[in-house]
């Protein structure tokens, strides 16, 4: 699954009370991990926020659900300041659009996108849209590829390398 396509999922909790959407996700993109999840749950003027991890989702498809019930969630919203928890930490539309370069400075393109698994907090793929001389097409990129995350992300490939993965 695609992480654009997790976020805005509904939420349930496990007797199948709608909790939430999820919307966002903090990532470890080194360690091909998702480190939690977002979920927003009321009304635009009193939403609240909490997060949860891979051990408190029960299954994911075309709903998040929840092994917890609505009485432990309720104990998690507005318990943690995520706001700065999303300034300290890596979270996906802050990886998204970002430039992908090689180690030899060659810019590859821009992060699309992730394949992830959300029920186990991984990211199986960045799914990276190649720059314009190799045409509007896509790459996907592993853990063991990526040097390192700052302003660019850069990656242990050359472009050589990126011309035979363009899907």
């Amino acid at each position: 699954m695609k992480a654009s396509e997790f976020i805005g999922k509904t939420v349930i909790d496990k007797t199948g009370v709608e909790i939430g959407k999820v919307e966002d996700i903090i990532v470890k993109p080194k360690k091909c991990l998702m480190d939690r999840i977002i979920i927003g749950s009321g009304g635009l003027i009193n939403k609240k926020h909490f997060s949860v991890k891979d051990n408190e989702i029960e299954s994911t498809g075309d709903y998040v659900l929840l092994n917890m019930a609505l009485k432990e969630i309720e104990d998690k919203l507005g318990s943690e300041d995520l706001e700065y928890i999303k300034k300290v930490e890596t979270n996906f539309e802050e990886i998204q659009g970002k430039v992908v370069i090689t180690q030899n400075g060659v810019k590859l393109g821009t992060v699309e996108d992730m394949v992830i698994k959300p029920s186990q907090c991984l990211i199986e793929n960045i799914i990276v849209k190649s720059k314009s001389d190799l045409g509007k097409k896509s790459f996907m990129v592993g853990k063991e590829e990526i040097i390192d995350i700052k302003d660019f992300m850069v990656l242990n490939l050359d472009l050589d390398d990126v011309e035979g993965r363009i899907i």
